[in-house]
C-alpha cells in the first residue's frame, strides 16, 4: 500500500504518478463512460504533460470534505484545470478509491488529449486546458438505459418526470459545498421509482441556461428511455439516475476532513463495450 504525503514536493509527486501509471496499466475497472476531446492535444514529455501528471497526482489531496476536488496548475497554454466529484451518499473511503482509479485510468484512455472526462458509478473526474469552473457549456451528454421496460410506460414516464424535476430543484438549491438530492415516488403496479441528482457544487446558484438545458434533457427521457425501468443521464456538470430499486444510501455523506489518499489499484476486470445490462446512447451538442 502506498500513501501520498501532502508535504512531498510537486516534482516528486509527478514522478510517483508516472511510475504508478506504468505499473498499474489496465488495473482499474472500466468507466461507465468516458470522453477524450480531440480538439487539443499535447506531446510526450511536454510541459503540459508534466503539469497534467503533477495535477492528477495532487488532485486527491484537495477534497473539500464532501467529495469535491479542484486544482489548477500551470500558466498560459500549459495550464491544466482538474476537478473530481464523488456521489454525495458514499463514504470517504469509496470516494477516495474512485478518484484514485480515475486519475490513473483516464490518461491511459486519452493518452495525448488535453481534455478528458471519465464517469464511474461513484465519481466523475475531468481535466482540461480550458477553464472548468464557471464553464456551463454542455458539450455532450450520455444516456445509459436499462433494457427492461415498465409494465405501463405512460404511467411510469408520468411519475418519473416530476420526480427528476423535483430532485433537480432540490439539488440545485444546495449550498456551495454539496448539491445532491435523492428521493422516490410511486410508480405503476405498486412499484417505487428512486432517483438521484447531483451538480458540481461550484454552481452557486445554478445558472438559468444550465437549468433550461437540463429541463430539455429531462423532457427527452420519454423519447430516449421510452419507459425503461432504469437509466442515467451523464452531463459534465451534473448526473441524473433513476431505478426501480434503492441504489443510494439514505443520507448524504457527513462532513469530514480529508485524509491522505491511498493509491491502490482495483482488481483487473474485462473491458466491455458498454456497462452490462445497459444500452448506450452518446450525443454531442
Amino acid at each position: 500500500m502506498f500513501i501520498l504525503d501532502r508535504k512531498l514536493p510537486l516534482w516528486l509527486l509527478s514522478y510517483i504518478f508516472i511510475h504508478l501509471i506504468h505499473t498499474t496499466t489496465l488495473a482499474q475497472p472500466d468507466f461507465l463512460s468516458y470522453f477524450c476531446e480531440s480538439a487539443a492535444n499535447y506531446t510526450i514529455d511536454s510541459t503540459y504533460q508534466r503539469n497534467l501528471n503533477t495535477t492528477l497526482s495532487t488532485l486527491p489531496t484537495t477534497n473539500n470534505g464532501l467529495g469535491f476536488y479542484n486544482l489548477t496548475i500551470g500558466q498560459g497554454n500549459d495550464t491544466v484545470n482538474s476537478i473530481a466529484l464523488c456521489r454525495g451518499d458514499i463514504n470517504l473511503e469509496m470516494c477516495r478509491s474512485c478518484v484514485n482509479d480515475s486519475i490513473i485510468k483516464l490518461p491511459q484512455l486519452c493518452p495525448n488529449q488535453k481534455e478528458a472526462i471519465g464517469y464511474y458509478d461513484n465519481c466523475v473526474v475531468k481535466y482540461s486546458n480550458e477553464v472548468i469552473l464557471r464553464n456551463t457549456r454542455i458539450k455532450f451528454y450520455v444516456y445509459l438505459a436499462n433494457p427492461q421496460n415498465a409494465t405501463d410506460i405512460d404511467q411510469f414516464n408520468g411519475a418519473l418526470g416530476p420526480l427528476l424535476k423535483d430532485l433537480r430543484g432540490n439539488a440545485s438549491a444546495g449550498g456551495p459545498l454539496q448539491k445532491f438530492a435523492s428521493g422516490s415516488t410511486s410508480g405503476p403496479a405498486f412499484s417505487t421509482i428512486y432517483g438521484l441528482v447531483q451538480f458540481l457544487p461550484f454552481l452557486v446558484p445554478v445558472p438559468v441556461p444550465v437549468l433550461l438545458s437540463l429541463e430539455d434533457i429531462i423532457n427527452r427521457i420519454a423519447l430516449y428511455f421510452n419507459g425503461r425501468v432504469g437509466g442515467r443521464i451523464l452531463v459534465p456538470m451534473c448526473t441524473f439516475r433513476y431505478e426501480t430499486y434503492r441504489f443510494f444510501n439514505q443520507t448524504a455523506r457527513a462532513n469530514a476532513p480529508s485524509p491522505p489518499p491511498i493509491l491502490q489499484p482495483s482488481p483487473p476486470i474485462a473491458r466491455p463495450s458498454s456497462p452490462p445490462g445497459m444500452s448506450y446512447i452518446f450525443f454531442i451538442s
